[in-house]
């Protein structure tokens, strides 16, 4: 019986249009090649190539063989992620975030409880790409930092965080007790949080002029951040308590986000009991709890 990787062979064959192009694409010398789909040959009992002194081409048989050999190739693909959705749905939970906040870990925690102590799996990603491996079933459950436009998903408001800077007392703006805009934050060097993340994706857009001195992991973020004279963040989430050092809100709108759960509409029977135990507020503690909206 033929095997997977010579459909893949005589594909590549009827895409490049030739068998020295095809080898080079599949990274195989051109003789293996050959030799491969000869076999192809045997094991289907069928030509499939004119040969000829100096041209080896697709006869009319081959060319349908290899229609029908992409349509394989798409069906096993099809199967294979099928598969492994099947196990990740039966053997892991894999929860994704915008941020590593506290809620994510709660979350995992919950999650781990309801499905009798499965494996879960926790990720930080980026928010687009959340939505869309949530659809595509690579994530289970998720947190986004505000309403994500995917009519596919349940999505239920669970906790806000809010953002705060870390002013040096001798640094004018610690005069601002009151709160503090990007702008006015904008061009000073700044320590941001040492973990990918919604949060340093701001700073990121927000001061496009300043020095971000970014740390390897949070040990060298604490020590930096401790010694130093320079300003920092921290949220209701994550508190630093530096010395010498004035805690000031910032008052940009996106400084303040609403953490939402989410899941596929398509998984409400199978998640729930997570979805009721988050509705009625397992989640909301951090911050000032959300409300959580009906299923």
């Amino acid at each position: 019986m033929f095997e997977l990787h010579q459909i893949k062979q005589l594909v590549a064959v009827a895409e490049c249009g030739t068998i020295s192009k095809a080898a080079e694409k599949l990274n195989i010398t051109q003789p293996a090649l050959s030799r491969s789909l000869r076999n192809l040959e045997y094991e289907m009992k069928t030509p499939l190539f004119a040969r000829s002194k100096n041209k080896v081409a697709l006869t009319e048989t081959g060319k349908f063989a290899a229609e029908n050999a992409g349509n394989l190739l798409r069906q096993a693909e099809l199967m294979l992620g099928e598969i492994r959705q099947f196990y990740r749905t039966h053997t892991k939970l894999i929860v994704a975030s915008c941020a590593p906040c506290d809620t994510l870990f709660q979350l995992r925690d919950l999650a781990r409880d309801c499905f009798d102590g499965i494996e879960c799996e926790t990720v930080v990603d980026d928010e687009d790409e959340i939505s869309e491996k949530l659809s595509q079933g690579m994530y289970h459950m998720a947190l986004f930092s505000e309403r994500a436009e995917n009519s596919s998903l349940i999505q239920i408001p669970v906790v806000t965080e809010k953002l705060f800077a870390m002013i040096p007392e001798n640094h004018p703006l610690a005069k601002k007790r009151d709160g503090l805009f990007f702008s006015e934050i904008n061009g000073e060097p700044v320590i941001p949080f040492p973990l990918k993340g919604h949060w340093n994706d701001l700073l990121v857009r927000k001061l496009p002029d300043s020095r971000l001195l970014y740390q390897s992991d949070v040990e060298s973020f604490d020590k930096v951040v401790h010694a130093s004279n320079l300003i920092s963040f921290e949220s209701d989430m994550l508190q630093i308590d530096v010395e010498n050092h004035v805690r000031i809100p910032v008052l940009d709108r996106e400084a303040l986000i609403t953490y939402h759960f989410a899941v596929l509409k398509s998984c409400k029977d199978q998640f729930a009991d997570l979805l009721r135990l988050i509705k009625g507020g397992a989640l909301s503690t951090p911050g000032r709890p959300g409300r959580g909206a009906p299923l």
